[in-house]
């Protein structure tokens, strides 16, 4: 299976399929907000971009949980493009083993995380949505932080499945985008 060596985004790919109607300069009437708060795999990163802005992150903080899209959809880009330095990856968690799925049309990673700072060690685990996936160099970004990879094991999602921890529509997300 060498195509699940390709470097995947999957946000970048989704927030690519919605309607162009936010050009710059133009006043967005709520339609692609509406879009966004619709969207099975948007709506969930909506939550964290939101829960973050109330903190004082992403440029400022807000509290009355209004968004404006093209901020939005400036993260989701940023947080897709981002690569770690150095520093990132010799502190970021390590997922061993791991594959990336697709639970309720989210993309994430699920596997055995070590080094994490909130998670206990080895404990099975599924990431925050999944921004950027670079198994050849060996390193994924989820919305929340970095991760190194190990072992990369397809079955994993069935263990977790069995085991009772994912949903049984839980597919493997796969580089050519057939999940």
């Amino acid at each position: 299976m060498t195509k699940t060596k390709l470097a995947l985004q999957p946000y970048l790919e989704i927030i690519s399929e919605l309607p162009n109607v936010n050009l710059p300069g133009m006043l967005d009437l709520g339609s692609t907000q509406q879009l966004i708060r619709e969207h099975p795999a948007l709506a969930p990163l909506l939550q964290t971009y939101l829960a973050d802005r109330a903190l004082g992150g992403q440029g400022g903080s807000i509290g009355d949980g209004r968004f404006d899209s093209n901020s939005f959809l400036t993260w989701v880009v940023e947080l897709s493009r981002l690569r770690p330095s150095i520093a990132d990856l010799e502190t970021a968690p390590l997922l061993d083993p791991w594959c990336p799925i697709v639970e309720d049309d989210v993309p994430l990673l699920v596997g055995q995380v070590f080094g994490h700072p909130h998670l206990r060690e080895g404990a099975r685990v599924r990431t925050s949505p999944l921004m950027n996936l670079q198994p050849k160099s060996g390193w994924a970004r989820s919305c929340n932080r970095f991760y190194r990879l190990g072992l990369y094991d397809p079955s994993f999602l069935k263990t977790l499945q069995k085991d009772g921890r994912l949903s049984t529509s839980a597919k493997l997300l796969r580089a050519d985008r057939r999940s």
